[in-house]
């Protein structure tokens, strides 16, 4: 009898018509003969309306206490649910995270998952119930509750699937599986039947929104198949494998498996940067204000100083600007300048490791539709650029022509 993870997000628990949705495709699987634990987030809204509640007293609210008040937005959750397990004849029960085993550090709205203790998972289990647990959230080693972040809830499930061993992870969501770019922006984008763990972390990383990074790098690590699926809809979705399995799966012999993109991105630029230690300042400076760096470029100017230029969150930009100010008090760095009108785009895919000339396609593509690009990253098995928000749909679907990831019964 296997054990089957299944974790459904904030629109799949949006009502209670929703609710007993979910647990009617719960007692297919049971039926199949299945094991089956459910991590569930809160209901669709009920985190921000915590939110709110928390900041319109307070701007900036003590850590520790906003995740003891959005950590209950689950509980709500998991408790209906196992009140329409039960009403259905099924026994079931429902535990909040420290129940469950999982333990956490202690950074508060954003804990990381340390282990994972299933001792009374498994008795649950061997009594033959449903086990419904709280995602998102966790309990440090000073019994404080904390939460994961935003999506933390497909990690918790990932981290239940690995402690027990389950055959698989089903995160069920409001698409029926992965895509080769967003069907939002591209019409004609295909659903993959099969991604590598390696693709599917960067593409997290880029902007699609369908995983969260840390659950798809603790699956990775652990070797734990991943399965996304619709609960809205019955399909086989997307399996997030490992790479080396992917031989005997059906996968695109394309390249480029994916264009992602994301749109909370800024430009900032800094001339008259007076030498490399002061280069090197800047970003000791960002990173102790927590600000993630993305792209970065350097180049001499005819002045022989330096104008550096990298791409950050959008919502950094002003946080960054003020704390480079106080260098251009010094007079080591001159003009700060952030463009939020920009997108970044990329391709994605393992084939880039072994076909040569895909960034020649992609910049052909690209400068033949005069689509100027303002910055360049790659790595083994992506390339990125960035360029001007008005450019992001012309962008996508170009590429995503461009390396034949259009859909077949489209064209």
């Amino acid at each position: 009898m296997a054990v089957i993870v299944q974790k459904y997000g904030g629109t799949s628990v949006g009502s209670l018509s929703r609710i007993e949705a979910i647990a009617e495709n719960i007692i297919a699987t049971r039926r199949q003969g299945h094991q089956v634990v459910v991590v569930l987030s809160a209901m669709a809204g009920e985190t921000n309306r915590l939110l709110s509640l928390a900041t319109a007293l307070d701007p900036k609210p003590a850590t520790r206490e906003l995740d003891m008040l959005l950590s209950s937005g689950e509980q709500v959750s998991i408790s209906l649910l196992t009140i329409a397990l039960i009403q259905r004849g099924f026994s079931a029960i429902s535990l909040l995270a420290h129940q469950a085993g999982i333990k956490t550090d202690n950074h508060f709205g954003r804990a990381r998952i340390r282990s994972v203790d299933n001792k009374r998972l498994l008795e649950a289990l061997e009594q033959e119930q449903v086990v419904v647990i709280a995602g998102f959230q966790g309990m440090d080693s000073e019994q404080n509750i904390t939460t994961l972040g935003r999506g933390g809830s497909d990690t918790s499930a990932v981290a239940v699937a690995v402690a027990l061993e389950a055959s698989e992870c089903q995160i069920y969501t409001d698409v029926d599986g992965i895509y080769s770019a967003d069907p939002r922006i591209e019409p004609q984008a295909t659903r993959l039947e099969v991604i590598a763990f390696d693709e599917m972390l960067v593409m997290a990383s880029l902007g699609a929104k369908v995983l969260q990074n840390r659950a798809v790098e603790y699956a990775m690590a652990h070797d734990m198949p991943i399965r996304v699926l619709s609960s809205f809809d019955i399909g086989d979705g997307t399996k997030v494998i490992n790479e080396a399995l992917m031989a005997g799966e059906s996968k695109t012999s394309q390249p480029v498996s994916n264009i992602a993109h994301h749109q909370q991105e800024a430009l900032l630029t800094i001339s008259d940067v007076i030498d490399d230690n002061t280069i090197a300042e800047i970003f000791v400076l960002l990173g102790e204000a927590g600000i993630e760096v993305d792209m970065i470029s350097a180049e001499m100017q005819s002045n022989c100083k330096h104008r550096v230029k990298f791409s950050i969150h959008r919502n950094d930009c002003a946080q960054a600007s003020e704390k480079l100010h106080e260098m251009a008090q010094k007079n080591i760095i001159g003009a700060i300048h952030c463009n939020q009108k920009i997108v970044k785009i990329s391709a994605i895919g393992i084939g880039l490791k072994s076909h040569a000339g895909v960034a020649g396609k992609l910049f052909a593509a690209l400068a033949k539709e005069n689509i100027n690009v303002l910055m360049i990253s790659t790595s083994e098995i992506t390339i990125s650029v960035i360029v001007d928000e008005l450019n992001l749909i012309k962008g996508v679907r170009l590429l995503h022509q461009t390396f034949g990831l259009n859909s077949p019964k489209n064209n």
